[in-house]
């Protein structure tokens, strides 16, 4: 099997377009490529890729014009920039920024599991 390096931003674009959601492996793959180059940045980098990454996960997630599933998948693995970015709290500011992040994901992912739940009351 041979592998291509796929540009980080072809990833973004596929998860945020809903290309990919019959293949949530390459989202899969977008997040283990990011933990992974994380790893070799410095901790200000790390935490503004981390923070990327969340921000192309919850767009997705608040796109209704994507499938649900596709939406469902990507809050499922929000956690793990989350978890990430927790990971590198340092300072006040950096704590400040992670909470913000937080209560943005407890926000909007309300109004996305009440959609959700609309949804499924309209399909009975």
């Amino acid at each position: 099997m041979s592998h291509h390096i796929v540009p980080f931003s072809v990833f973004e674009q596929m998860i945020q377009g809903g290309r990919c959601a019959d293949t949530p492996q390459v989202l899969y793959r977008y997040l283990d490529i990011s933990e992974e180059y994380a790893e070799r940045l410095s901790i200000n980098d790390a935490m503004s890729l981390h923070q990327r990454v969340f921000n192309v996960l919850l767009d997705t997630v608040c796109d209704t014009s994507l499938a649900i599933y596709w939406r469902e998948t990507c809050l499922d693995m929000l956690y793990r920039p989350l978890a990430n970015l927790k990971r590198l709290i340092i300072t006040y500011q950096d704590a400040k920024s992670y909470f913000k992040l937080e209560h943005d994901l407890r926000t909007l992912s309300h109004y996305f599991l009440s959609s959700l739940q609309q949804e499924g009351d309209e399909t009975r």
